[in-house]
């Protein structure tokens, strides 16, 4: 179904083994099972017994796997799996027996998609237990498919039972293949073993495929890697693209990228949807699943990480996003879903964040949302709300790219404890992987295209720069995230939290791109949003990359997105709006667009409050008695201040203030 047991293809690295190896109190185990190896690291109880003494421990471990090996694998002729699968008359044993039942659980959860019995499938397009039949008739699609159709005849779990302790088949060419799941069980059964002999702390990997419990040598949570997946890399840890640090849990990594073959120039995976009997033909290139299922994770984190690969990355995201037992992280052709985390282990300062890890939409990829709830949050109050992209950047520098975070927590529960702002819920959004394309304000290439009524003609300055925008393969896609936020994740959030759902009391905010289109949300949804805060506006517009051979398309697309304000900013005084940026490396950029964009919002009847000036370090508490109570814009600058988080953070309470006061 996805990997032979004799071939390293799960893609997860260990970290920790070469950390570990020489600590006194910890030991290491490492060899050869099921056509494969395996690795395993456990500490020694304080009061060592003679159970485990490093002979005996070794002696148990070799025994539990040759026991595991001659009743599930495959490829071991006298195994009982082989033999069954012969038609002998034998009788299961105990590892048997849990496997199969646990592989009958799973085919009915999935519908059929994860089924052991899928044998002659896998051995058809070669990656069974035999040499692949020949390959040359998959180019006779007719011919293929009347081989398939032949083999679905006896595929299906529903053909075989356990009854009376024996093996039942109702089609004797029916043929059982562990393969999605025999390793992750092996390193339960190892587990199983390793409790029982008083040991509390070890990884075990067979294959790959792993379980850990409690702490490492260096007494953290064991350290894994995620591989990137590169095709026909063979070797675990060589192209690490993410860490994890777990414990308590099984974590196993299917992918299309180890095992495939290349015919005519298509390729052919070993992930095979056992319903329809063919390889699976999508983009997604890896599925990482971690379970928390305190009795079999290695084995469930196995089959359901098969399970994902067959159902592709939409249906895979919706299936772990509705397990509580589950996590995930897949890697599909252009980026990653990453369903790591909830928000229990989002660390807060103030408050806590619950997680939705896949909010689905009729208008955008599904996403990470991240709710906020200040301390003594209770359903007998209504909050205000403040809604702010790039959500996961918000809150804990732990698992941000950059090693930086916004501090909402930090600063907002601040300012409720000192009493300067009243208690709100700050809901996070989490970017796609094409943020400038949800970010960029989408009308303003019908301002380039000389749609507006009010234009006379296109430019050729005008019309090289939508070319120039359109070129790019960038998908805009800023209405439908507007709609998404609007119609779907507002309601959502005003029907399970305790809001002031009234344009007063709904706030919009973000840097960058993400200043960009908070100022957008504000024109297009005047109605829904009483305020915005715009930080380090990215109003150059096209991609900082490109911005060096590009200045004057940037001018050209600016000049459009002002033209698009003077139709459609709010009436003065109708909503809150704050506008600040720094003057350090990208924000360099910024002083002459935002000092036009001041102009034009002065031009339009807003009138500023007092115009100030801080550094990006030092003391800034004072802000608040500096600005009137009545202001509905300002725009300060903060000399110093880079395009970064640490600095949105450090003058975070100055919009948080504004907009909230």
């Amino acid at each position: 179904m996805r990997k032979g047991l004799s071939v390293l293809t799960a893609v997860v690295f260990i970290a920790a083994l070469a950390s570990c190896s020489g600590h006194n109190q910890y030991r290491r185990l490492e060899g050869f099972a099921q056509g494969g190896t395996f690795h395993i690291i456990y500490s020694v109880p304080e009061t060592e017994s003679p159970a485990t003494s490093d002979d005996t421990v070794a002696a148990l471990v070799t025994k539990r796997l040759r026991d595991i090996d001659f009743s599930i694998s495959g490829y071991n002729k006298g195994s009982l799996l082989s033999r069954i699968n012969r038609g002998e008359d034998c009788m299961p044993d105990r590892y048997f027996t849990e496997l199969f039942e646990l592989s009958q659980q799973v085919w009915k959860e999935t519908g059929g998609l994860f089924d052991v019995s899928g044998g002659p499938l896998f051995d058809f397009w070669g990656f069974g237990f035999k040499d692949p039949q020949s390959l040359d008739s998959l180019r006779d699609d007719a011919r293929t498919a009347r081989i398939v159709d032949s083999l679905l005849e006896f595929v299906g779990m529903d053909l075989v039972s356990l009854e009376n302790g024996r093996i039942v088949k109702k089609d004797p060419r029916v043929q059982l293949n562990f393969n999605a799941i025999a390793q992750g069980y092996t390193c339960d059964a190892v587990a199983d073993l390793l409790d029982s002999i008083g040991i509390q702390n070890y990884l075990v990997e067979v294959g790959m495929e792993i379980v850990c419990k409690g702490l490492n040598a260096s007494g953290k949570p064991w350290r894994i890697g995620i591989d990137a997946p590169v095709d026909g890399s063979q070797t675990a840890g060589e192209n690490v693209q993410k860490f994890l640090d777990l414990t308590d849990c099984g974590i196993t990594t299917s992918g299309n990228y180890r095992k495939f073959f290349l015919i005519d120039g298509k390729k052919y995976s070993h992930s095979i949807n056992p319903v329809t009997g063919y390889p699976v033909q999508h983009d997604l290139l890896s599925a990482t699943v971690i379970s928390a299922d305190t009795a079999r994770p290695g084995a469930l984190s196995d089959a359901y990480a098969t399970y994902c690969m067959v159902l592709g990355k939409e249906a895979a995201a919706r299936f772990i996003g509705s397990r509580g037992d589950l996590r995930g992280y897949l890697i599909h052709d252009g980026g990653t879903i990453d369903m790591l985390k909830d928000g229990s282990e989002i660390h807060t300062a103030y408050g806590h964040v619950e997680e939705y890890p896949q909010f689905e939409s009729d208008f955008m990829s599904p996403r990470q949302v991240y709710v906020w709830l200040p301390d003594g949050y209770s359903e007998r109050e209504k909050y205000p709300v403040l809604y702010m992209h790039d959500g996961q950047m918000l809150f804990d520098d732990t698992w941000t790219w950059n090693g930086q975070e916004w501090q909402v927590d930090e600063v907002l529960g601040s300012l409720i404890a000192e009493g300067k702002v009243p208690p709100a819920i700050v809901v996070g959004i989490a970017n796609g992987n094409n943020r400038y394309g949800e970010y960029f304000p989408e009308k303003v290439l019908e301002y380039l295209g000389g749609v507006p009524d009010s234009l006379t003609g296109t430019s050729n300055e005008s019309a090289s720069a939508l070319n120039y925008m359109l070129s790019s393969g960038t998908i805009y896609e800023a209405d439908e995230y507007l709609r998404f936020l609007t119609s779907e994740l507002k309601p959502f959030i005003d029907s399970h939290y305790s809001t002031l759902s009234d344009k007063e009391h709904t706030f919009i905010a973000g840097s960058s791109m993400g200043g960009l289109i908070s100022l957008y949300a504000l024109c297009e949804y005047p109605e829904v949003f009483g305020g915005a805060a715009c930080m380090s506006t990215h109003l150059p517009m096209i991609t900082s990359a490109d911005y060096a051979g590009a200045a004057g398309i940037s001018q050209t697309v600016f000049e459009a997105f002002m033209q698009y304000l003077e139709e459609h900013l709010p009436s003065p005084g109708s909503c809150l709006l704050y506008t600040d940026r720094g003057d350090s490396t990208l924000d360099a950029l910024y002083p002459p667009f935002q000092d036009s964009l001041d102009s034009l919002l002065t031009d339009r009847g807003w009138q500023p409050g007092p115009s100030f000036s801080l550094p990006a370090s030092g003391d800034q508490t004072g802000f608040p008695d500096t600005i009137c109570p009545t202001c509905t814009w300002i725009s300060p600058v903060f000399p110093g201040a880079s395009h970064l988080e640490q600095d949105w953070a450090a003058r975070l309470h100055i919009p948080l203030t504004f907009l909230l006061r």
